[in-house]
């Protein structure tokens, strides 16, 4: 027997639903998403049409040294200060050198005793008195106290620390009374002389310099330099994927170790395909990322960010040549209605009420 629905119910669904769709009617439209003014400006292709890039660099001296002991002695002074200029053979720290010498004076001392001993079992071995064992024992004895007595006055000529050439002192890391201890920079010395600019750069940029091929280099002041290229890494950084590159400087050049300065590369296949403003590029956390305009929509796109090229930044991945960025962007979130500043904002359409469903007719 099939069950059939209750006629009373029926009549009560059937009364209810014109009532149900006039509430609809009469309810409020829900209210559309406030459309935000945004500037835009569109990415450039290719950086710009430029055939070259930028990249930072850190002006160094060619020759350079980490003057340390090679003992454990206290200092007894530092005979230099940052900034002054030294000759090859100057006096830069001396070294408490009473342990050395103790050291010196027991070597010889033991030195002493094993020639005697050599000596006297020579003349015994001579007369047949002493064996031919014996003299070689007494022989290798008094050779290893000659090196003992060698190895001590090495160390004693490392109590005075001396420059090994002209240059200008960059830092010193010690006073009187310090505990110097073996391999610990005591006083770092920059050569004088000769400069350099030091840059990492990406594989494709490294595929495209030659040892000795001329690079243009902006100092910290911005003028402009020839440099010649000197040292290329031959292998890049498995981390970074990165190499070294370093491009001397012509003798005369009017910088100091450790400003900043910038060499301007060959552009590679890998380089960026988008150029944007670099007010329209912002960072959170470890992530760069831009807003681009998508069918009257703020979208948040995260993006590669290659080198900064004056108030631009070039872009390897994320953003396509002609794409509309927004610049300083204002609090909007991924998918925010938004309209370019000046240009009159697109109505959306009201949300249409899905239909009532009519009532079914009661079955007799």
């Amino acid at each position: 027997m099939s069950r059939r629905v209750a006629p009373a119910f029926l009549a009560a669904i059937a009364l209810l639903a014109p009532a149900l769709q006039a509430c609809r009617r009469d309810a409020p439209p829900a209210a559309s998403a406030e459309v935000t003014s945004i500037e835009v400006r569109t990415a450039r292709a290719g950086g710009g049409g430029e055939a070259y890039a930028e990249v930072p660099g850190t002006v160094e001296a060619v020759r350079a040294a980490a003057i340390a002991s090679r003992v454990s002695a206290v200092v007894e002074s530092v005979e230099v200060e940052e900034g002054t200029r030294v000759r090859a053979g100057d006096l830069l720290v001396r070294l408490d050198g009473r342990d050395v010498r103790a050291r010196v004076e027991a070597a010889e001392a033991g030195l002493r005793a094993t020639r005697a001993q050599r000596d006297r079992l020579r003349s015994l071995f001579a007369k047949g008195a002493a064996t031919q064992l014996e003299l070689e024992a007494a022989e290798a004895a008094d050779a290893a106290a000659l090196a003992d007595r060698d190895a001590a006055r090495a160390q004693l000529e490392y109590v005075d620390l001396r420059a090994p050439f002209d240059g200008l002192v960059t830092d010193k890391n010690a006073r009187a009374g310090d505990l110097a201890l073996p391999g610990e920079p005591l006083v770092v010395l920059q050569g004088a002389g000769r400069l350099r600019v030091s840059a990492s750069v990406s594989k494709s940029q490294a595929e495209k310099l030659r040892l000795g091929a001329t690079l243009l280099a902006i100092l910290e002041d911005g003028s402009p330099v020839t440099t010649r290229v000197s040292i290329l890494g031959p292998a890049g950084d498995p981390a970074s994927r990165r190499s070294l590159v370093k491009s001397d400087l012509p003798a005369g050049t009017d910088a100091r170790a450790g400003s900043f300065a910038r060499l301007r590369l060959p552009r590679g296949d890998e380089e960026p395909q988008a150029l944007l403003p670099a007010a329209a590029v912002f960072e959170r956390g470890a992530l760069t990322g831009v807003y681009v305009v998508e069918d009257g929509r703020a979208r948040l796109r995260w993006i590669s960010p290659g080198e900064t090229v004056g108030e631009a930044v070039l872009v390897r991945a994320g953003v396509a040549p002609g794409e509309e960025v927004i610049l300083d962007p204002p609090a909007l979130r991924d998918g925010a209605p938004v309209h370019p500043a000046g240009a009159a904002p697109t109505a959306a359409a009201p949300p249409t009420a899905p239909p009532v469903a009519a009532a079914p007719a009661a079955s007799r």
